[in-house]
């Protein structure tokens, strides 16, 4: 028994090291990088974008959300732990991003920083998003990853997890 978990385990990390291999590190901001399969383009002035051969789409874009809000950046940290911004946040993810059904937001802490989790299905276009959603410093940072119903979500826990916050 011991030796069947071992050998899932040795499966199960080969194919995570596997699939990070050649990844290209994205620089978003001064503060953030990700790691995105391949090169992502710059499609917006704060997005970049990138749709793979199995029309799995990877995006990265980012808010100045207190500054835009007009709330102090401690004060800004404070009000993102609570479920009632959370709620909020949702409502307005909601609205941009028609046909989805999202989940409740899951909050988590990221080291030092506040991060939303959430995911939802489009049932006219069989797709379903995931998203994780991080907090620095005033700024948020959407982390999205859309994939067709059927594609294999191996990336989607590499991608959705594979950022560094620099100092």
């Amino acid at each position: 028994m011991k030796r069947v978990i071992f050998i899932c385990f040795l499966i199960i990390n080969s194919v995570f090291a596997f699939a990070q291999k050649n990844w290209v590190k994205q620089k978003i901001t001064n503060r953030v990088i990700v790691a995105f399969p391949t090169a992502p383009a710059k499609t917006a002035g704060t997005t970049f974008a990138l749709k793979d051969t199995t029309n799995t789409i990877y995006t990265v874009t980012y808010s100045f959300i207190a500054q835009n809000l007009k709330i102090d950046q401690k004060a800004f940290s404070k009000l993102v732990t609570t479920n009632e911004f959370a709620s909020e946040f949702l409502s307005g993810l909601q609205t941009t991003l028609a046909g989805y059904n999202l989940e409740q937001v899951k909050i988590q802490q990221h080291k030092n920083y506040v991060s939303y989790i959430t995911e939802g299905k489009n049932e006219a276009e069989k797709k379903s998003i995931f998203m994780h959603i991080i907090f620095v410093n005033g700024i948020y940072y959407s982390l999205s990853y859309v994939v067709p119903d059927g594609q294999s979500v191996l990336n989607k826990d590499i991608f959705l997890n594979n950022f560094r916050i620099t100092k």
